[in-house]
Parts: structure tokens; sequence; C-alpha cells
């Protein structure tokens, strides 16, 4: 239960005498992912406390990790994505909160495959895709939502040391696409059930080689001017606006009955 998660949240934080304001973090409550009937009014009751005392707690995850169904389905993955953000928008308003609060404690999770520039264009695509929605709720100067990069399921295989090469790749391509958080599972986790105390370091360094050697993030695009990145991210947008409008057309999201 996310609402029960996120009071022990706020009752451990009280019990150290911390501020609340000053608590940073997210939890993964898609009320579209885990429930036949969505839990709007206990989202509601959570964005309404979230926006009264944890400002920077994202308390709502669009949970892209079902949709991404390999790379040839890339433009489709990105129209349900911002299908699914915006059904959330328009419920949350039915629900008395304004799009800009949900807005606030929103965040995306996507799948990242081994397809170094694809995935790159479709983090980029996903900031402008998200940021056309936002202005036709008439929230053009809002900020954009942080988006969390986990490895996709089907690249993990059973080759330790492969894993690790690739969850490499797979975290340059999520930080260069413009990724604010990165998810690196140890290399044998999947496969034995359990990981060694190497593959967890390994799966930090990786991390702090991108960030602390090669500054992946003090760049704000790192892919700017890139000729074929940038076609990539436009197709992207094309595309998947266009399956995002007929979407909409037949009801939002919620009127689908096979993802």
């Amino acid at each position: 239960d996310p609402a029960e998660l996120f009071r022990n949240l706020i009752y451990y934080v009280r019990r150290r005498n911390l501020d609340l304001a000053d608590i940073y973090g997210s939890m993964d409550f898609d009320p579209l992912l885990d429930w036949s009937e969505p839990p709007f009014t206990a989202l509601a009751r959570v964005l309404k406390f979230a926006q009264r005392h944890t400002p920077n707690f994202k308390v709502l995850q669009v949970n892209g990790l079902t949709l991404h169904t390999g790379i040839e389905h890339t433009s489709r993955e990105l129209a349900l994505l911002i299908a699914k953000g915006a059904t959330y928008l328009n419920a949350m308003e039915e629900h008395g909160i304004p799009a800009a609060v949900t807005n606030q404690h929103l965040q995306f999770s996507v799948a990242i495959s081994t397809s170094y520039f694809v995935e790159i264009a479709k983090i980029r695509a996903l900031k402008i895709l998200w940021a056309n929605v936002l202005n036709g709720f008439g929230l053009a100067e809002e900020p954009l939502p942080p988006i969390a990069a986990h490895l996709a399921a089907e690249t993990q295989t059973d080759e330790r040391e492969y894993n690790m090469i690739k969850a490499a790749t797979q975290a340059m391509s999520a930080a260069i696409g413009g990724a604010s958080l990165l998810y690196l599972p140890p290399a044998d986790l999947l496969t034995q059930g359990e990981s060694s105390p190497f593959t967890r370091r390994i799966a930090r360094n990786v991390q702090h080689l991108l960030q602390m050697e090669s500054y992946l993030d003090q760049v704000v695009d790192p892919a700017a001017g890139s000729y074929y990145i940038e076609h990539l991210t436009q197709q992207f947008c094309e595309q998947a606006w266009g399956k995002f409008q007929q979407i909409e057309a037949q009801g939002g999201f919620l009127q689908l009955e096979n993802l």
C-alpha cells in the first residue's frame, strides 16, 4: 500500500526531528499499473499532503517499464507514457488537485535497452513530448518531472561479465539522454537471485565514473548538435505525438484494452 508506505516514511522523518520540506525522494505509486480499480482518491490525499509538507518528494510515478516492448515500438512506448501521464493530470484535476501540483510530484520511469542511440533519443523525446502536454494544460513554464532509468529486463543474461559491460553503455545512454535517476542492478542479481559485494561495487562505480570522471551530469544536453541523435529525437517526437493524439481521440489511456 503506497499510501501506508508514505505515512510510515513521514512518521519516521518526524521521529528523527527532520524538516519534511528537506526530504528528497520518490516512490513507485502508479495507480494504473497495479490496481484493477485505480486508487485515485488515495492518490489525491497523498498529493494534497505532499503539496503542503513535502514539496521535493515525488509521490506518483508514471511507470513505463511494462510499456517497453522493443526498440521497434519506441514511438508507441512514448505515446503510452505521455498518455498515462496526461490521464493522471486529468484525473487529479477531477479530484481538486491542480495539474501543476500533480506535475510537481510526478516522475517517469523508463526501461533502457542496449540500443545506444535509440535510448538517448527516447529520453530526449520524452522530455519534449511532456513539455507539449504541459503546454496543453497551460503549464508551459512548469519544470519537467525527473526521469528514472532502469535496465530493461530482457537485457540481463546469466553471464555476469557481459551484463557489466552492457550496463556501462546502457547507463551512458540514459545519462546522455537526460535521465535524472539511474538504477543499475548488480550484474548477477536477476539471474542468481542474490548479488555479491563485487557486483554491487561495480554497479555503484559505473555511476561514479559517469558522474565524477566523465562529468555527464554537468552538461545540460550532451547530445545536442549531433545530427543523427537530433534527427532520431525529432522522428520519435513526431511519430509518438501522432499516436498520442489517436489515443486521446479514442478516449485516452483508460480506454485502451490491450497495451
